[in-house]
């Protein structure tokens, strides 16, 4: 049974005792139940969010998501073009669960019908995807998180395509698409790097057309940056995509010749876990809203309008100079450590803004489903929720049913859920 938000309160006064709360509002996951979770004001106004796992995955998402932020020290969120949240306090309930207090983060989702390819919120994004793949890989791979080679990372969406494939639901041209792309040792050479692994319209938030701040840091792995583009290349504009990229290869200085392929291979994928997510849960709604998603990719194979996702011998050979080599195990990934990159030339406080049409609060990652109150200040704040193991999916979107991690919460000058 979820917890009720002054349980949460009550919680999250145990884990920060300097805080003093004064309401609080229910946040729990209603499409992944990883979180329960509660927006809480303080008597300074200023607002946190509380969390604690209410399932294995989701204990075990706040575990990474705890163990970055914490590795993120004060010299690398300096080198990061946008805020990272803070965790405050931290305590466990009666059932030895953790319960985690962050800090409330501002800014508006990206918007991609108002993103200018070639525009200051484009070379914004593609500066903050980059800044994250700068970090020091040593730091997170000595901390023991995951980390998956080119040859692993084949072996790994290879094995979802047969789960995925056994359904019978997926349209045949895009399983043959994805197979060939797969099989396409030319398509997976790079170089690994950190990967923030959940970047999407919901977790990169904006503010004065700049990256403001970035939630969901539970998924960071070393691996594809690629990755990190699929969101973009999932929103089928070409020109945003190929401008990201281009600017991209400028602030990380060294190109990889296949990422776009790559990008656009993962955010079709995308579409295909979502479907086994709705038949793992046996939620039909899910279900028909993936098979819609993928008909429609498909549509576009067929009339040619998509990115082919074979390397060419050109792009293969421009990979390789470039120094993003293809390893299957360390050593081979440290031999492709040590080669020549291809060097480009190198092209706060901020209030959040709001259009008429969207004016509202932007829950924390830690912040997952409906909200219940509405009326007063709005604010936009950060989620720090990331779905069954690791990956993004695409969320319906209602006035009804409200994701916490993208969706408007609004704090009412008194409720009944007040605390004092």
């Amino acid at each position: 049974m979820a917890k009720s938000p002054l349980i949460l309160a009550a919680l999250a006064k145990a884990a920060a005792p300097s805080i003093d709360l004064v309401q609080a509002h229910p946040l729990n996951g209603a499409q992944t139940g990883l979180f329960d979770s509660a927006l809480l004001k303080g008597a300074n106004g200023q607002d946190y969010v509380v969390r604690t796992p209410a399932s294995t995955a989701g204990s075990l998402e706040l575990d990474i998501e705890t163990q970055v932020l914490r590795l993120l020290g004060p010299e690398a969120r300096a080198r990061l073009p946008f805020k990272v949240t803070t965790i405050l306090g931290e305590t466990r309930d009666a059932k030895r669960n953790r319960v985690v207090v962050f800090e409330y983060l501002y800014g508006q989702p990206i918007r991609f019908d108002r993103v200018t390819p070639g525009g200051a919120l484009s070379s914004s994004l593609a500066a903050a995807i980059a800044a994250i793949h700068s970090l020091d890989a040593e730091v997170f791979r000595s901390a023991g998180l995951p980390e998956f080679s080119p040859a692993e990372t084949a072996r790994r969406l290879m094995n979802e395509l047969d789960a995925v494939s056994s359904l019978g639901l997926v349209p045949p041209v895009l399983l043959q698409r994805w197979e060939t792309a797969l099989e396409d040792v030319g398509l997976f050479r790079y170089q690994p790097t950190v990967v923030h692994g959940e970047l999407s319209t919901e977790t990169v938030l904006q503010s004065d057309e700049a990256v403001y701040s970035v939630l969901n840091w539970g998924a960071l792995h070393i691996g594809d940056p690629a990755e990190d583009l699929a969101w973009i290349a999932a929103a089928s504009v070409p020109d945003l995509l190929e401008a990201v990229r281009l600017s991209y290869f400028a602030s990380i200085g060294s190109v990889d010749a296949t990422i776009a392929q790559r990008a656009t291979l993962y955010g079709e994928l995308t579409h295909a876990r979502w479907l086994l997510h709705g038949k793992n849960i046996d939620d039909q709604e899910i279900i028909d809203e993936a098979v819609a998603s993928l008909q429609l990719i498909a549509s576009e194979v067929s009339a040619g309008t998509t990115l082919a996702l074979t390397a060419s011998p050109l792009a293969a050979a421009s990979a390789v100079a470039g120094g993003f080599l293809a390893e299957s195990d360390a050593a081979s990934r440290e031999e492709s450590a040590a080669a020549d990159e291809e060097p480009l030339d190198s092209p706060e406080e901020v209030l959040a803004t709001h259009d008429d049409t969207e004016t509202a609060q932007i829950p924390l990652a830690e912040q997952e489903g409906d909200v219940d109150g509405s009326a007063g200040a709005d604010v936009s704040s950060e989620a720090d929720v990331s779905s069954e193991a690791h990956e993004s999916a695409p969320v319906s979107e209602s006035e009804e049913e409200i994701d916490d991690r993208t969706k408007e919460i609004e704090l009412p000058e008194k409720t009944d859920n007040e605390l004092f």
